[in-house]
């Protein structure tokens, strides 16, 4: 006896998720978790989880302990009643900026967005973790 399933391929806008949320995918497509036994539902940024399927093929028990797992996760930075933020985040100086955009190709957090009305990059503090690479690079300092 043969049994046959249809293939499960990730969706094809994954890419623009992973891009948008700063995760990381894995070479088959399907996002990729923090770490597999110690933290399955995590991913490398702060805030943001995966469950089912958009990790790889599973069955609806495994895809419902997972959503447990991050309903829980979420459910205990929610009862804080605080979000705790980096205290040194990147500043950018309108009046400096060139809108070369080098700050937000190198952010590694996807903090940094280009307004191109002002045609000036801003820092999103919630996502930017103050590690300077945006600094560094910029060339008007």
């Amino acid at each position: 006896m043969i049994v046959l399933c249809a293939a499960i391929e990730p969706q094809q806008d994954a890419e623009n998720v992973a891009r948008t949320f700063s995760i990381s995918r894995k070479a088959d497509g399907f996002f990729l978790e923090r770490h597999p036994k110690l933290d399955p539902v995590a991913t490398t940024t702060a805030g943001v989880y995966v469950v089912g399927c958009c990790q790889g093929p599973k069955d609806i028990p495994d895809t419902v302990s997972q959503a447990s797992a991050a309903a829980a996760k979420i459910l205990g930075t929610i009862t804080k009643g605080k979000v705790e933020l980096e205290a040194n985040t990147a500043v950018i100086n309108e009046a400096l900026c060139s809108g070369c955009q080098i700050c937000n190709l190198l952010c590694l957090y996807n903090a940094i967005s280009f307004d191109a009305e002002k045609r000036v990059c801003n820092i999103n503090e919630a996502l930017c973790k103050g590690c300077g690479v945006c600094v560094a690079a910029c060339p008007s300092g």
